[in-house]
């Protein structure tokens, strides 16, 4: 291109010169923001994928949701409730409740999963917080399975909507937000105080 093209197309060399440089500080300046976003989202997606495949949905699904469905019945068996399990379902005379997809919890882990092994930080501390993260949100979905056939059970419908929608995807994950961000602090600091001085 020649400099009176340049000249019209509005911007000299040294010009365009220094906009890429701005434009490569600007990405610097955000670069660890960045990284982790486009990694999280990764993450998410190959979850999503795996999620909805047809291995997951043919294959795994089924096994998963009855196993969290005879955990939950065994747990609301203690509290006294003559309770049984047909496939994913906890039934009884007076009320039943059907595990399925966005109940079983998988989201909430996932969310949990990908901002750990996001985190720029040793290999030893992801395993700690995936060794004690993922078994919380396990146990914490059972006991919210129990709650809500109980829910179900002595409350009226529209109790056991309420807890079903909030507790089922916005208190579920946010406590794995939560417990994210109390394993990223414990990590940050560990990582602080391994460095030498």
């Amino acid at each position: 291109m020649s400099a009176k093209k340049r000249r019209k197309a509005g911007k000299t060399p040294q010009q365009s010169k220094r906009l890429g440089q701005r434009i490569q500080a600007w990405f610097q300046d955000r670069n660890p923001v960045l990284k982790f976003l486009l990694g999280f989202t990764g993450c998410m997606g190959a979850f999503y994928l795996f999620y909805y495949s047809g291995l997951y949905r043919n294959y795994l699904e089924a096994p998963f949701l009855n196993a969290q469905a005879r955990l939950g019945n065994a747990l609301l068996q203690l509290f006294g409730q003559d309770t049984i399990v047909t496939g994913s379902t906890i039934g009884s005379d007076a009320f039943s409740v059907n595990i399925k997809n966005g109940c079983d919890g998988l989201e909430a882990t996932a969310i949990l999963v990908s901002g750990i092994l996001i985190f720029p930080v040793s290999l030893r501390k992801k395993f700690t917080g995936l060794g004690w993260g993922i078994p919380i949100l396990f146990v914490a979905n059972i006991l919210r399975i129990a709650g809500l056939y109980l829910s179900g059970k002595f409350f009226s419908k529209s109790v056991f909507d309420v807890l079903h929608i909030q507790g089922g995807f916005i208190l579920f994950t946010l406590l794995s937000v939560v417990l994210w961000f109390i394993w990223m602090n414990w990590a940050t600091k560990a990582t602080v105080k391994s460095l030498p001085s």
